[in-house]
């Protein structure tokens, strides 16, 4: 895939991100002006809603991509369609006897699985037996999201991202009619089932193309296939080094639960979800594209490609993520007031939520990178040096979340999260560039500085903007500091000759 193909289907894939991600904030602002910041029925859905998605995270989701990608992608190199095919298959059944087997184990635990995550004496009363009842519900999703992923990581690897990028507009889609035209009827129950329909549906709509590239699921159980012991021998690493993000959430969520008596569990959902979705517009469309490409080039052997992608991909998520960190950071309060305020979620919980959310944003260049640089190791089969990374991001997070809630409140949490996302990035970098995989030539750490010092003036100038706009509109309060800290960041890349910059604005010298 050449520079401009690839830069070509990265905009392709962030455009149809961003209509997904803005139909996620919808979706997250429906459930706070319904339901409130720290009511029993918003509290109870909020963690019951994350289990599910979290024990994916922990058990399967690496297979889903970093292990099964990789191997697939080999064996289209080497082995051709029809083999990979054959594999394809003989995994999806695997993980959908073990989705289910966890499902029906979970669903059968679901009373202590709830205690044991939140705090429960700090809650309101209810929530326990209403959040036992919905994750009884909803963890179910771990099977289909397990479908949905498996056919997502076929369909990447065989080139196609338009409908994998468009699976959250349809999930999405789904829940906010929803909101629109049921929940006064069904309230907090029938949401559940819709957040059910909606992960359904995300597999649903890919099935078209898998058998437009005459892919034909046949149900397999072959524990000795040797693609499969190859994945085997890679998830098991790759699945602990994927644990950062749902375990650090996990803590972090029950750490909050004893905090502003209500509102820290919330406070830390809404904050991390709106972290995710912003930041995630980019890391996710740029991990997604690279990642199957650096899987082929791995399997090619093509050292220099591959040292050469990664390079390329670590400047430009720079380029994006540092002006996104003061961004979100600057303007975290107005935002979450212009996305969640209303309704039940009060000017209170839009602070203690704007609060969380200014901490979780000093993490976002680790988070990316952590990405990344994890994809990176998994493409070359190497699941052991993420582990070290993940193991350290996990520990620390643990250790500062309790230690910095005492004196920082809701901040703490969401601050700890931020230092282990980078942490664990620093330790990537670190190994990565020892193996002269990751290469910093001079010209690249000169406009990394620029690039810091361009962020720095931005956020400067757009806090400046924000205090005069105080007493405007919530709108005006987020789109007029945010167009002067857009125009300050490009206009001085675009004078320093920052070179993403000049990709920007002339897409065609990019070679």
């Amino acid at each position: 895939m050449t520079h401009n193909k690839t830069a070509r289907t990265v905009a392709m894939m962030m455009a149809i991100t961003i209509i997904g991600k803005i139909m996620g904030v919808l979706r997250e602002r429906m459930q706070a002006v319904h339901f409130g910041g720290n009511t029993a029925e918003s509290i109870a859905f909020a963690h019951a809603s994350i289990l599910p998605r979290n024990f994916l995270d922990i058990m399967f989701a690496a297979a889903f991509s970093a292990s099964f990608i990789p191997v697939f992608s080999m064996y289209l190199e080497t082995k051709g369609k029809k083999a990979a095919f054959d594999l394809a298959a003989l995994f999806i059944s695997i993980v959908t006897v073990l989705t289910v087997g966890v499902a029906v184990v979970s669903m059968l635990f679901a009373h202590p699985i709830f205690t044991l995550t939140l705090r429960a004496d700090y809650l309101p009363p209810g929530t326990v037996d209403l959040g036992v009842t919905l994750l009884r519900i909803m963890f179910p999703l771990m099977i289909l999201s397990g479908l949905a992923f498996s056919f997502t990581g076929i369909l990447q690897s065989l080139g196609e991202f338009r409908i994998p990028a468009a699976m959250s507009v349809v999930s999405n889609g789904i829940i906010l009619l929803y909101y629109f035209f049921l929940v006064d009827r069904f309230g907090v129950y029938g949401l559940a089932v819709a957040f059910l329909i909606g992960w359904g549906a995300q597999a649903v709509i890919q099935l078209p193309f898998l058998i437009k590239h005459r892919f034909k699921f046949r149900f397999l159980i072959n524990p000795k296939d040797p693609g499969l012991r190859k994945i085997a021998k890679l998830a098991l690493p790759v699945m602990l080094s994927s644990w950062v993000l749902p375990i650090n959430i996990l803590v972090n969520a029950y750490v909050a639960s004893g905090l502003y008596g209500d509102f820290g569990v919330n406070a830390i959902h809404f904050a991390n979800t709106l972290f995710a979705i912003i930041s995630g517009v980019f890391i996710l469309s740029v991990s997604n594209v690279i990642f199957p490409k650096l899987s082929r080039q791995a399997a090619a052997k093509d050292t220099h490609g591959f040292s050469e992608t990664i390079n390329e991909t670590v400047r430009v998520l720079l380029f994006f993520l540092l002006p996104l960190t003061f961004g979100l950071m600057a303007l975290s309060e107005p935002l979450v007031g212009l996305i969640l305020g209303g309704g039940q979620f009060d000017d209170i919980a839009v602070q203690f939520t704007g609060t969380a959310l200014f901490h979780f944003a000093i993490g976002a260049v680790g988070f990316g990178i952590l990405t990344i640089l994890s994809r990176a190791c998994y493409a070359m089969l190497d699941g052991r040096t993420p582990i070290v990374a993940a193991v350290a991001a996990i520990i620390i997070n643990t250790i500062l979340s309790f230690a910095l809630a005492p004196h920082l409140d809701v901040a703490g949490p969401a601050l700890a999260n931020a230092i282990a996302q980078t942490l664990g990035a620093a330790i990537l970098v670190i190994s990565l560039t020892r193996k002269s995989v990751v290469k910093w030539p001079a010209s690249t750490i000169i406009d990394i500085g620029k690039m810091m010092i361009l962020a720095l003036v931005m956020f400067v100038a757009v806090h400046i903007t924000s205090r005069q706009t105080a007493g405007m509109h919530v709108l005006l309060q987020v789109a007029i500091p945010g167009m002067v800290g857009i125009i300050v960041y490009l206009g001085l890349a675009a004078v320093l000759r920052i070179k993403e910059m000049g990709w920007l604005l002339s897409p065609s010298k990019r070679r």
